[in-house]
């Protein structure tokens, strides 16, 4: 018999599965051909480069008004043109949102969260390409940046859409409409021991000791006061009805103040560690920042950030070009995103100008003090970064596939790595799979990076996978809403990371 917990999911499972939780990450790979009698071929792969969508296929004769299946969607219909520009073709480099067959590929379309700017994705196939027609900054919620930063057990991404801004929690319905309104609403502002600064501009939260960390600026923009405040519950605020039940639970309440530079308060980004401490990046010029503070309640650190502070603020270890975020335009916030096991965590943004290369910080999300960068400098052919594997990530390729297979830039973490005393090690993959399952007794295709002070330039490797025609073709890669049940034929994975997804 199912018990309660398992149905709401957000707690100790007693040996149950949460609902919540998926199969290892899908993704989709979408190539045509870019003239007017159009080739389109759109496949799911699971983490092993598995096709597990269903088969589908369509024939048009020379002229654009026979339309089947997807190029029959109103998004491409304007002008009755369909794919009059090509979905995949075009080469992202530096043009923004509005050229949105560019900004498909861009590393902005995707974060932890199970949803795209763009399109949508199914686990089976069924793709559907958002309007484009009344196109804005705001296609993302206006206040997209403001979304919680959630760290969460194995296989879980979240399912509810919590929003935190100036001194107020909402939730919204998942998704894209920013016309659904908000269905929870609550002010938080008696709960908070200082409210000298009163822009929320970076909320994280940790399901397993409940923790919620929030960053207050002066405004939006670039103030660079900051109080952090630190909450802690005796409930799962992703298993209460009301935002407010969390805060009436309150067992400690804490805050500190410090003086953070940035580009945009909007890029701040706030992952929650485990063991309580808490990881901070946001682009910051052309790079990327990062630190790791110490918000254990109770143990008497005072209200200054030093008294926190691990070493220091990192500038970014790796390569910079001319790169754009938060003010830009909202969208162009820092993401942060997870691996499919929580073990490991990443706050990123592009390398180059809206979308393409990656300059990122990883971190443990059992220790966050335990960080290196991570670096792809490609300034064209760029797509999205997604979850891959039970520990890794993988993406940011679209080169033309025509003559070689389809490469992608993937690399994964040890699980149980969370020492910051040692160096961290990444594992990539090979063009030959026989190097890269070597005869030798050694470790191969890792990389051991110094922690802090290190960084990782991401390295291409080939999967086999065709790009789908069989000419000229720059594939762009999606993310999928739902990745399968686990533990039924869909999830691709079984074994002992499934006892219990949340014990």
């Amino acid at each position: 018999m199912a018990s309660l917990t398992n149905l709401l999911g957000g707690g100790s499972g007693g040996g149950t599965i949460d609902h919540r939780k998926e199969g290892l990450p899908l993704f989709g790979i979408w190539g045509d051909n870019s003239d007017q009698n159009h080739n389109v071929n759109y496949r799911i792969y699971d983490s092993g480069f598995n096709n597990v969508g269903s088969p589908w296929a369509a024939v048009c004769n020379s002229t654009t008004n026979y339309r089947f299946g997807m190029l029959s969607d109103a998004s491409h219909s304007y002008s009755y043109n369909d794919h009059g520009t090509d979905v995949s073709h075009c080469d992202l480099t530096s043009q923004d949102y509005t050229t949105y067959t560019c900004y498909l590929k861009s590393m902005y379309q995707v974060d932890q969260y199970p949803w795209a700017q763009y399109y949508t994705s199914s686990k089976d196939g069924f793709i559907s390409f958002h309007s484009y027609h009344n196109i804005t900054e705001s296609f993302e919620f206006t206040t997209a940046w403001s979304k919680l930063n959630m760290v969460l057990p194995e296989g879980i991404r979240p399912r509810r859409l919590f929003t935190n801004r100036r001194q107020t929690m909402r939730e919204y319905n998942p998704g894209q409409a920013a016309g659904n309104g908000p269905f929870d609403h609550y002010d938080y502002t008696s709960h908070m021991l200082n409210t000298d600064q009163t822009y929320a501009t970076g909320t994280g939260y940790n399901e397993k000791n409940k923790m919620l960390v929030m960053v207050h600026s002066g405004d939006e923009g670039s103030n660079t006061s900051k109080t952090i405040h630190i909450f802690k519950s005796s409930v799962c605020l992703n298993q209460v009805d009301r935002i407010s039940e969390y805060f009436a639970a309150l067992t400690s309440t804490e805050y500190f103040t410090d003086t953070w530079s940035s580009n945009n308060n909007r890029n701040m980004t706030v992952a929650v560690g485990n063991n309580e401490w808490v990881g901070f990046g946001h682009a910051h010029g052309n790079g990327i920042r990062y630190a790791a503070y110490n918000c254990k309640n109770g143990t008497s650190l005072g209200t200054t950030g030093s008294a926190r502070l691990y070493v220091g603020w990192r500038d970014f270890n790796g390569s910079t070009t001319t790169a754009y975020s938060a003010e830009q335009a909202a969208q162009y916030y820092t993401k942060f995103n997870t691996t499919w096991d929580g073990t490991w965590g990443m706050i990123y943004r592009s390398y180059y100008y809206y979308g393409a290369g990656i300059d990122g910080w990883c971190m443990s999300l059992e220790n966050p003090r335990k960080h290196i960068s991570i670096n792809q400098t490609k300034t064209s052919r760029a797509n999205p970064y997604m979850a891959w594997g039970k520990t890794g990530f993988h993406g940011g390729y679209s080169d033309n596939t025509d003559g070689e297979s389809w490469r992608t830039y993937c690399w994964s973490f040890d699980p149980k790595d969370s020492d910051h005393t040692i160096d961290t090690r990444c594992f990539y993959g090979h063009d030959n799979s026989d190097n890269s399952n070597p005869t030798s007794n050694g470790f191969q295709y890792v990389s051991n990076v110094t922690n802090r002070t290190g960084n990782y330039g991401l390295t291409s490797s080939y999967n086999y996978l065709h790009g789908g025609f069989q000419s000229t073709v720059y594939p762009l890669m999606c993310g999928i809403d739902w990745w399968g049940n686990y533990g039924n034929g869909d999830s691709r994975y079984g074994g002992k990371h499934g006892i219990d997804a949340t014990t």
